[in-house]
This record gives C-alpha cells, sequence and structure tokens, in this order.
C-alpha cells in the first residue's frame, strides 16, 4: 500500500473496517508471554466488519489516537496530512516483523473458526522519523467464529461466538445477524463468480443477542 492511501485511510476515521491503537497491546505473562486475548476480540472483530464490508481489507493502526483520547504529552505529535495525533509507543519490546508475524497467526488460527489465513504487518513512516505499525487484514471470505472459548478481563465469550463492528464499536453477533452476514458473503461471492463452502458452529444458545461489549472510553 502506498503512503497516500494509507493517509487517505486514516484520514477518514475509523469505522467497521479501520481500527486505532495509540500502542501495542500488553503481553500477559504465563510460562512465556502470549498475546492479550483482547487483540484476538479486535481482530476477529474487524476481520469480520459489518454486513457492508464483507469485501474489504481490515486495517488495524498501531501509532495513531483515536479521537476520544485526549492525552497531551511529549510523546505526541498532531500529523497535518492526516489530521490525527500519533503516539510514539515504546517499540523497543517489538518483535522482528516475520516473528510477530507468524505469533499472531499462530494466536489467531488457535482460537479462529475456520483457520485465520493471511496477516500483513508493515511499518509505515508518516512523517520524518514518526513511524506507525500497519496490520492488514485481507477479507477472508468466510464468518470467522471462535473455535474456543476466550477470556477477557471481565467475561469469557463461548466457543461460536461471533464478533462484528458497528461503527468503532464491537458487538456480539446475535442468529439473525449471523444470518445476515451470511447472506452477504454469498451476495458478495455470487457478484464475484466464487463459491466458499462456510462453516460455523455457533447458535442463538451460545450466542448473546447484540449485546455490545466493547465501546471506545471518552
Amino acid at each position: 500500500m502506498e503512503i497516500e492511501e494509507l493517509k487517505k485511510i486514516i484520514k477518514d476515521g475509523e469505522n467497521a473496517k479501520v481500527d486505532f491503537k495509540s500502542e501495542w497491546y500488553k503481553y500477559t505473562e504465563a510460562k512465556k508471554p502470549k498475546i492479550n486475548n483482547e487483540f484476538v476480540r479486535d481482530v476477529f472483530a474487524l476481520t469480520n466488519g459489518d454486513i457492508h464490508s464483507v469485501d474489504k481489507t481490515s486495517y488495524l493502526i498501531i501509532g495513531v489516537m483515536d479521537d476520544n483520547d485526549k492525552r497531551d504529552d511529549e510523546n505526541i505529535t498532531f500529523i497535518a496530512d492526516i489530521d490525527k495525533k500519533i503516539y510514539d509507543f515504546d517499540k523497543s519490546k517489538m518483535m522482528f516483523l516475520d516473528k510477530l508475524t507468524q505469533q499472531l497467526l499462530d494466536t489467531l488460527s488457535n482460537y479462529a473458526q475456520p483457520e485465520f489465513l493471511a496477516l500483513d504487518i508493515k511499518w509505515y513512516e508518516i512523517e520524518e522519523d514518526k513511524n506507525i505499525l500497519v496490520l492488514a487484514i485481507p477479507p477472508h471470505g468466510r464468518l470467522i467464529s471462535l473455535s474456543k472459548d476466550l477470556t477477557l478481563d471481565n467475561t469469557t465469550d463461548k466457543k461460536g461466538t461471533v464478533y462484528y463492528r458497528i461503527g468503532e464499536n464491537i458487538r456480539v453477533a446475535s442468529a439473525d445477524v449471523v444470518e445476515d452476514f451470511k447472506k452477504a458473503f454469498s451476495k458478495n461471492e455470487n457478484k464475484n463468480g466464487v463459491v466458499i463452502n462456510q462453516t460455523h458452529s455457533g447458535s442463538g444458545d451460545n450466542i448473546a443477542r447484540d449485546k455490545i461489549i466493547y465501546q471506545k472510553s471518552e
């Protein structure tokens, strides 16, 4: 992706397929470091997007502050080209991108059904000496659901849960919303002349109905 295309995506703001994070996710410590489960939830929600965006690439952009983040310190720079503030987060603990990509794919595939297939990670110099990290997720062609329970700070979402986005908010899909997604995928496949077998093990019994589970803080 060219830098001017990225700048336009950022300037247009967050939506069903674009999410900003000011800094990288914290690792949780066990016998060895592992990715915070919020990362899994966020990426699955972005990958699914909404029923109007199933054929679009998703972008998780690290180092760009959302409009509700009112922090103001020496690590923050306003970039006029994108009309956004960027945050100079601590990059010293970041892995080499090939190793990071493989670890993230392994983690996502461990929780995804069907298997999570692709993830492209790249640094971009948005301004001289000001770099942001972009995770690009190509259209998956299928609805992603949890292959096993996912524990978050205050809850555990069950196997079969489907995350999606309404604007910048993450929701858990009801059975009706899952059906709407299947129709959207089918319509997109017919448009492109491609047939993909879809699988989904969730049901109305284990998917909460349109519950908002995450919303941007003020």
